[in-house]
């Protein structure tokens, strides 16, 4: 497939020619046309997943059970962290620098490798996890989880691979696959079985030692990831039976900072369910109802924290890429300040427009609305932090970055401890934006001793301060008792009009040539 994203090689020097503004336009054309192409798939598969897992489940589920399933995918986030080892970073770092054949061979059975010890550690003590899980009675939880993060850590050297050599048709194509599967047999399992073959539905019940429907959501994720790793044969048979130990030293050294970033990464990320459960200062089950409302109006925020990801995708090669660039302090620069602009639309769009979209939730699960707009500008503070911290990747210093996700963790969890028995679930939703906020401040400052990327910040943080301003905004007006026609017709002038400002003040300079 031709390359999507060119390698374009260069000294910093100032006595070198200066790459021209039409090519670094076009470098940064080229990294919208992955995040378009990324962002699509992100779009389509995570939008079919909200409508199954939020808007479909917070009409069928009861607080409970939907608490359950928010609480244990929380865990699974850090456990999947632990079982790729983040081979598909070292994978980037050394795949062409290596050779692609043996550094994607030695990713492999690493994975295999962790995987095949986590099993040993975990299925031995599955009743006991499960009882400090608070989920006794369903020890296969564990279990299946187990296989199926297991199965998911094996294709994520496919998943890299796909992306490092811009193949971006395929990766979607899997990434499609693995979720038409899980929200058609979510359907199935959970809609058609026990209408249509109430006899199959029951023997299967039993079998499993099922006691809520929310098993079949964990029984269906088991399924769709063997489903998928199957389709992944064709680049599971260029895997060769080698393992480089000289490789796997350098990598190992390399990635064991990143594995604890990671996983300090989730925890900010995915732990408000488990702090909430144990820490909001009622009993248990109380407690993971309240995870279920928090965690059905946070999926709200789905659409900047869709683009947020897609971002990143396309962004992580993309900076090894063109680490070598001679103008790549000056297009990182342009990408953060490309990535501001395009997430603060986003956020305000979701903002003026919440109490359309809060109708998509169940009715019982509304009530957690205002911690929308809180995530959402977290989610900028995320994608900031992804731009401004590549460097300790391109610069082996994951040592730092691990010390500064640490710092966020650090904050989240105090935050979310302190707070959350006295103000109740939203304090996760301001633990997480302090926590990115730290990060972003921290990344950016040692990122200028190490890797000075000229980034604009001034424009960067007017247009995050113009949008709070606008955010606080839309409060006012509605407490102000305007009617909908009224106040919907005010707020979208107000968001063209913010478009049209940053069209003439930043966007042509950044898309134009």
């Amino acid at each position: 497939m031709h390359h999507i994203l060119e390698n374009v090689h260069g000294s910093l020097s100032t006595n070198t020619c200066v790459l021209t503004e039409i090519n670094v336009m076009s470098l940064i054309k080229k990294l919208a046309g992955q995040t378009a192409i990324y962002g699509l798939s992100n779009i389509f598969s995570r939008v079919l997943l909200f409508i199954v897992f939020t808007i479909y489940l917070t009409r069928k589920f009861g607080k409970v059970e939907y608490g359950i399933y928010a609480d244990m995918y929380s865990y699974a986030a850090v456990i999947l962290t632990i079982l790729i080892f983040r081979m598909d970073t070292a994978l980037f770092r050394y795949g062409k620098k290596e050779g692609m054949d043996k550094v994607f061979s030695t990713t492999f059975w690493t994975v295999v490798g962790v995987s095949i010890l986590t099993l040993i550690l975990i299925l031995p003590f599955d009743d006991s996890l499960a009882d400090a899980l608070t989920y006794g009675d369903s020890p296969h939880y564990v279990r299946w989880f187990v296989y199926f993060l297991i199965l998911d850590a094996l294709a994520a050297p496919v998943f890299a691979k796909l992306r490092l050599e811009n193949r971006p048709v395929r990766f979607v194509i899997l990434k499609f696959l693995n979720i038409i599967l899980t929200s058609g047999l979510i359907i199935f399992f959970i809609e058609f079985l026990p209408n249509s073959m109430p006899v199959w539905y029951d023997s299967i019940t039993t079998f499993f030692g099922m006691t809520r429907q929310v098993d079949f959501v964990f029984l269906t994720n088991l399924l769709a990831s063997a489903f998928v790793l199957l389709f992944m044969i064709p680049e599971l048979r260029s895997i060769k039976f080698q393992f480089d130990t000289v490789l796997f030293k350098k990598m190992f050294w390399y990635v064991v900072p990143l594995v604890f970033v990671a996983i300090a990464g989730n925890v900010n990320q995915s732990f408000a369910a488990p702090l909430q459960k144990y820490f909001l200062g009622s009993d248990i089950t109380e407690n993971i109802s309240n995870v279920a409302v928090y965690a059905a109006a946070a999926k709200l925020a789905i659409l900047l924290n869709l683009f947020t990801s897609a971002f990143n995708y396309a962004a992580e090669p993309f900076f090894f890429n063109n680490a070598d660039n001679k103008d790549s302090l000056k297009i990182y620069g342009k990408v953060a300040l490309a990535f501001t602009i395009v997430a603060c639309l986003g956020a305000l769009a979701i903002i003026f427009y919440i109490d359309i979209i809060i109708l998509l939730l169940g009715e019982n699960f509304r009530s957690g609305i205002n911690v929308v707009p809180i995530l959402l500008f977290a989610y900028i503070f995320l994608g900031l932090y992804y731009n401004v911290s590549i460097w300790y990747k391109l610069k082996d210093k994951t040592h730092i970055g691990a010390m500064i996700s640490f710092a966020g963790v650090f904050s989240t969890i105090v935050i979310s401890i302190m707070l959350l028995p006295i103000i109740g679930a939203i304090a996760s939703a301001w633990a997480a934006l302090v926590c990115y906020i730290i990060m972003v401040v921290i990344g950016y400052v040692v990122g200028q001793k190490y890797y000075p990327v000229v980034y604009p910040v001034k424009s960067i943080l007017s247009y995050v301060l113009i949008t709070a301003i606008l955010a606080i905004g839309s409060l006012y007006l509605r407490q102000i008792g305007l009617s909908h026609v009224s106040f919907y017709f005010i707020t979208t002038f107000i968001l063209g009009s913010f478009f049209v400002l940053i069209y003439k003040r930043e966007w042509k300079d950044i898309i134009s040539q």
